[in-house]
C-alpha cells in the first residue's frame, strides 16, 4: 500500500511536481496538470492527513510531507524535476529541492512566511491564543474565505472552505504548528543552499492585520524580498486584482507563465 496518493498524468522522464497547499488538494492544479502533462510527467500528491489518513501515524510536520514527496520521486528515477508548489507547498518545494539532486528548477506560487528565528515565539503564542478565543473550523473557515475577493469564486470559494474544515483536526492543526516552526527555524537554511532558477508568482500578500489582501505590482512584498536575499537573479511575476488561489482563477495565465520561464531557462523538456 502506498502511504501517500498521488495524481500521475504523462510519459516523460523528466518530472512537474505539483504540490498543493495547507487543507487543499492536487485538484487545485487540474488545469496545469492537464496543460503540462504532453511535455512531462505530472505528479500531483495528496499530502499526508489531507485525505483524512496519516498511514504508520507519521508526524505532520513539513519535513515529512517532504520526506513523502521525496520518496516518491525516488521510486520514479526521473532524470530531472521541476518542483512548483503553492502556498504551504512552496515551502515543501523548497525542503525537497534541499534533498535531491536532480531538481532542476523551483516554482513559488503566493507564498508567505509567518515568522522568523527572532518572532517565532511572539507568532506561535498569537496563534494559540487566537485557538481560545475562536473554535479551529471558525478560524479556519474566516482563513480561507478570505483567499478570495469576487464574488464571481463563490462557488470555488465555499468548495475550498468545505474542503479545508472537513479535514481532520487532529492532522491539520499540528502541521499549522509545524509549519510555524519550519519558517523560523529552516526555510532559510534550506535556501542557503539552493543554486536553483527560482520562479516567484504572487498574487496576495498579508497586511499589517494579519489579514490577507491583493497586491500592486509596485508593493513592497516581504515574501518577495526574502526569497531574493537568497537569489538576486530569481524571476519574479506579480499578479494584480486577482485572489489566493490563482490556479483556479487564472489558469491560462498560470500555464502561460510558466510555459515562458521553462522555455527561457531551457527547462521545458521534450520528449
Amino acid at each position: 500500500m502506498e502511504e501517500i496518493q498521488f495524481i500521475e498524468k504523462g510519459e516523460s522522464k523528466n518530472c512537474l511536481l505539483l504540490i498543493h497547499g495547507f487543507c487543499s488538494g492536487p485538484e487545485d492544479w487540474e488545469d496545469q496538470i492537464k496543460f503540462f502533462c504532453a511535455d512531462f510527467t505530472v505528479l500531483a500528491p495528496t499530502l499526508r492527513g489531507h485525505d483524512g489518513n496519516n498511514y504508520k501515524n507519521r508526524p505532520m510536520s513539513i519535513e515529512q510531507l517532504s520526506n513523502d514527496c521525496v520518496t516518491i520521486l525516488n521510486k520514479k528515477s526521473f532524470s530531472r524535476v521541476v518542483i512548483a508548489g503553492h502556498s504551504m507547498g512552496t515551502r515543501l518545494a523548497i525542503d525537497i529541492a534541499s534533498k535531491m539532486k536532480n531538481v532542476a528548477g523551483l516554482i513559488l506560487v503566493d507564498g508567505s512566511r509567518f515568522c522568523d528565528y527572532e518572532t517565532y515565539f511572539k507568532v506561535l503564542s498569537n496563534f494559540e491564543n487566537s485557538l481560545k478565543q475562536s473554535n479551529y473550523q471558525s478560524i479556519l473557515k474566516n482563513m480561507f474565505s478570505s483567499m478570495f475577493f469576487s464574488e464571481s469564486y463563490k462557488k470555488d470559494r465555499d468548495r475550498i472552505v468545505k474542503r479545508a474544515i472537513n479535514i481532520p483536526e487532529r492532522y491539520s492543526l499540528p502541521l499549522r504548528r509545524n509549519t510555524i516552526w519550519y519558517d523560523s527555524h529552516c526555510v532559510e537554511n534550506n535556501l542557503k543552499s539552493l543554486k536553483l532558477p527560482i520562479l516567484v508568482i504572487q498574487s496576495t500578500k498579508i497586511d499589517t492585520k494579519n489579514a490577507r489582501c491583493m497586491i500592486n505590482k509596485d508593493d513592497d512584498i516581504y515574501y518577495v524580498n526574502f526569497i531574493n536575499n537568497f537569489n538576486k537573479n530569481n524571476d519574479i511575476v506579480l499578479l494584480e486584482n486577482t485572489g489566493h488561489y490563482v490556479t483556479i482563477e487564472k489558469p491560462q495565465w498560470i500555464n502561460e507563465t510558466i510555459l515562458s520561464w521553462l522555455i527561457k531557462l531551457k527547462l521545458h523538456f521534450r520528449k
